[in-house]
């Protein structure tokens, strides 16, 4: 099973509930890092080998197509309720069961729990 972290646009509560059901989950505030810039967020899921889920969607796509390497990323809706977003992260974490490798790779999650994944940043050909 892939390891989490979750940015300070989700709840830290989120996490918490994860972590109960056994899943290593983590928020940025529990390292700290609430005020911590896109790219040290992104740097410290990498260091740790965890899967970003974050609704910073724009910023973070675009760090995603930027950056050589990354752990992994899941982008959520804005504006979710803590049920919501634990909701449509268990639809993300039931697609991640099925990914052999998160590097390089953003799930997408829409509102009705659809999950598209692509690679970012895509490899050259």
């Amino acid at each position: 099973m892939h390891k989490v972290i979750l940015d300070e646009n989700l709840s830290p509560k989120v996490a918490v509930s994860l972590r109960d059901a056994g899943v290593d989950a983590i928020h940025v505030r529990d390292r700290g890092m609430l005020a911590a810039s896109d790219p040290e967020v992104l740097e410290r899921a990498f260091s740790e080998d965890r899967v970003l889920f974050t609704s910073n969607v724009k910023d973070f796509l675009k760090l995603a197509r930027s950056c050589e390497v990354h752990a992994g990323m899941v982008m959520l809706p804005g504006g979710l309720l803590r049920d919501e977003q634990r909701a449509l992260i268990e639809k993300a974490l039931d697609a991640m069961r099925a990914e052999t490798d998160m590097v390089n790779r953003v799930l997408t999650v829409g509102l009705d729990g659809s999950v598209t994944a692509e690679d970012l940043p895509e490899e050259d050909e």
